[in-house]
């Protein structure tokens, strides 16, 4: 299953819509409370909340992940000197790739690819972001995707770019 939504620097308080391949609305994300939280509606549920992405201030730079009421992770970034990656906290999931151009793909605990997310265009859409993933990790790969997004764009405004 492939997942779009406009390719830009994202931000706490952004709002846009998530489509399928074919080009229907899936989500709708929302800032809510204040820049430092992003909630996500599952609009196949007459736009019920279904996910919330919060920046956890106690950890510099990390997201805090809850689907529905269900705390799911924290997403934080490590560096060493060769590379970064996230630490998705679900799991042994991890990301790797190139944040800065944002392809980078989620893999499980066996180092298996669960998500791949890059650029590609869509139906009636030139420059869309994309998060191809299996069904059943679908809302996974989505907040996992928004939450590293978030940060490195973050990261990016930090550094003057």
């Amino acid at each position: 299953m492939k997942m779009y939504f406009a390719d830009r620097i994202m931000t706490w308080s952004d709002a846009f819509d998530v489509f399928d391949e074919i080009g229907r609305k899936l989500f709708k994300v929302k800032p809510a409370q204040g820049r430092r939280k992003l909630k996500i509606y599952d609009l196949s549920l007459h736009g019920k909340s279904v996910a919330t992405i919060k920046r956890c201030e106690e950890i510099y730079r990390g997201a805090e992940i809850k689907h529905g009421t269900r705390f799911v992770s924290v997403v934080e970034k490590f560096t060493n000197r060769r590379f970064r990656f996230f630490d998705l906290g679900f799991l042994g999931w991890s990301a790797r790739g190139n944040f800065d151009d944002g392809t980078f793909g989620i893999f499980d605990a066996n180092d298996r690819t669960v998500s791949t997310v890059g650029r590609e265009s869509a139906p009636g859409h030139p420059a869309m972001r994309c998060i191809d993933t299996l069904p059943e990790f679908y809302l996974h790969s989505l907040t996992f995707a928004l939450a590293i997004d978030v940060q490195v764009s973050e990261e990016g405004c930090f550094n003057g770019q």
